[in-house]
């Protein structure tokens, strides 16, 4: 009776741990790159820390790459998926790669323009220089924009002047040698500390962005749809922990970002949690802003039909089934 007793926990053991090799095995590889450490992207850590892409049958594996290279790492297969700004994927879609955007953490800019404490009003930005990253890129029409937002125009009524990183721009303003630029969080604490005024918070003005675009291959979408829509629920639970339990979004954002300084941290938490979506859809307006100015200066990305680029279909079906 007792070897019996034995023989039945024995054969209870060997399926429990067969089970668990089958579980572990069963998970997907999906690597995943992204390109920015800022505070937009830290929904990563809470993925990792709550091991949301494990219970999708997902081993998670996010891999940072840095600039351009995210899409061709897409493009050849290294990754599965990139979260990253437009411009980099639509310049290779309308050069021939076949990739989707399937999805956005955001759709507002996450950012403030900040001037110095003599200007009161965008009005009285007239006749002044506003610091950008370089003539010609995306923080030169960016900034074109804003100002058409406020009336004014670049170059006739505010001189853009070319002058490098946000750290060089903000050295600038504080020196006097410009009199407005753009800041991200945390720094648009440093810039109110310092009396700096703020005229504008895009995310509260609805600039658009596309800063946080999650793209695929069409390959992807065609055959590893469920792994798809799998990490896209991963990434709805941890946006939605980010944004409703404000201590454990700080203590991701202080992972991500090596940061510890606790205003910086809800600094960076408080400008991103209003702009994280619910449901992160297609970045849809962020994208065309980005299409539209590399079509300035690129034929083929002037030519091509950005809407066969996206797709909304997983996030389509998460708002249906109301992801728990």
């Amino acid at each position: 009776m007792i070897a019996q007793k034995i023989s039945c926990i024995s054969v209870l053991l060997i399926v429990f741990i067969l089970g668990s090799i089958r579980q572990a095995t069963a998970q997907v590889e999906f690597p995943i790159g992204y390109v920015s450490r800022g505070g937009t992207y830290a929904f990563i850590s809470l993925i990792e820390q709550h091991k949301l892409l494990e219970q999708e049958g997902i081993r998670p594996t996010f891999v940072y790459i840095g600039g351009p290279q995210v899409s061709q790492a897409l493009i050849s297969g290294d990754i599965r998926m990139a979260i990253v700004a437009a411009a980099s994927p639509i310049r290779a879609a309308a050069h021939g790669a076949d990739l989707r955007f399937v999805g956005g953490v955001t759709d507002k800019e996450v950012a403030s323009f900040v001037a110095a404490s003599s200007i009161k009003t965008p009005a009285e930005l007239k006749g002044t220089r506003l610091a950008i990253d370089r003539l010609g890129d995306y923080s030169d029409f960016r900034a074109r924009k804003v100002l058409e937002m406020f009336g004014l125009q670049a170059q006739k009524d505010v001189t853009l002047l070319q002058i490098g990183a946000q750290t060089a721009r903000f050295a600038a303003l504080r020196n006097g040698h410009v009199q407005s630029t753009f800041v991200v969080p945390p720094l648009t604490l440093v810039a109110r500390k310092a009396g700096l005024r703020e005229l504008a918070d895009l995310g509260e003005l609805g600039f658009p962005s596309s800063s946080g675009a999650f793209v695929v291959m069409q390959s992807s979408v065609e055959k590893n749809p469920k792994e798809i829509y799998g990490v896209l629920r991963a990434f709805v639970k941890a946006i939605r922990l980010y944004k409703a339990d404000k201590e454990q979004a700080l203590g991701a954002i202080s992972r991500f970002m090596g940061l510890n300084d606790r205003e910086a941290l809800e600094e960076t938490w408080r400008m991103n949690a209003k702009v994280l979506k619910d449901i992160p859809s297609p970045p849809l307006a962020g994208i065309r802003v980005v299409r539209d100015f590399l079509a300035q200066t690129d034929p083929e990305v002037k030519k091509m039909n950005l809407e066969s680029f996206i797709t909304s279909q997983f996030t389509d079906r998460l708002q249906r089934e109301s992801v728990k």
